[in-house]
């Protein structure tokens, strides 16, 4: 739990915490239910819906951006090592510095040079989809150099010097990358509706508060005016 939610957490005990004495000062004032404390009550409860949907969606996008992450370079077959393999073996076949080539090159240079911002989600921050996006559209460009210079790979006649490169799993690799970011996308935009439904939640739950204490005083004056 990041501090930002800690304090999310704090709040709703609070409000929780005041439903309860709402109903303890209401039956000594011997009322029914009035309609703060009726909706103190059901905000608390989607809260808590939105809360347990929020953590399973964000534990979702966390397993899938770990399974991206091994078929990008997680292992030796992953596509950068791969593709490092590739480029060294275009050298040895290259006797000539087209335009093709170069191209090529020059796309082994950004795909290894290409540095992807730090996983967005830690411990001390509140989660912000902005990063998320961020993040995901650095996944997205980075699986199009990987689209292109494969692609590229038959323009300059490119034929594998060593068994370790398969250009057919190279592709596929490429493919379900771009796939897996692609979903991956799909469920940080579930994240984003989440954390929006929630904070708007939390802002009805700041003005419910406010009434419920409203409606608390009123119980508390009732209930010492019915013992004398």
């Amino acid at each position: 739990m990041t501090p930002y939610e800690g304090t999310l957490a704090k709040k709703l005990t609070q409000a929780f915490e005041l439903g309860q004495m709402m109903a303890k000062w209401r039956q000594r004032s011997k009322q029914e239910a009035f309609p703060e404390e009726l909706i103190l009550e059901s905000i608390i409860n989607r809260i808590d819906q939105i809360n347990q949907q929020f953590d399973e969606q964000l534990h979702e996008y966390q397993t899938l951006t770990d399974a991206r992450k091994e078929v990008a370079n997680g292992s030796v077959s992953g596509i950068r090592q791969v593709i490092d393999r590739v480029w060294t073996d275009v050298c040895d076949q290259s006797t000539s510095d087209s335009v093709a080539t170069s191209l090529v090159k020059n796309l082994h240079q950004k795909i290894q040079r290409f540095t992807l911002p730090a996983f967005p989600i830690n411990g001390r921050k509140p989660f912000f989809y902005k990063e998320i996006r961020l993040y995901e559209d650095s996944y997205a460009l980075l699986g199009q150099y990987y689209s292109w210079f494969i692609d590229l790979l038959i323009v300059v006649n490119f034929s594998p010097l060593h068994e370790s490169v398969c250009l057919n799993t190279l592709r596929q690799q490429a493919h379900e990358f771009n796939r897996q970011t692609k979903q991956i996308m799909e469920e940080a935009e579930k994240l984003k509706n989440l954390q929006l439904a929630r904070d708007y939640l939390f802002k009805l739950l700041n003005q419910a508060t406010v009434a419920a204490r409203g409606r608390l005083s009123a119980y508390k004056q009732e209930a010492y005016r019915s013992y004398r």
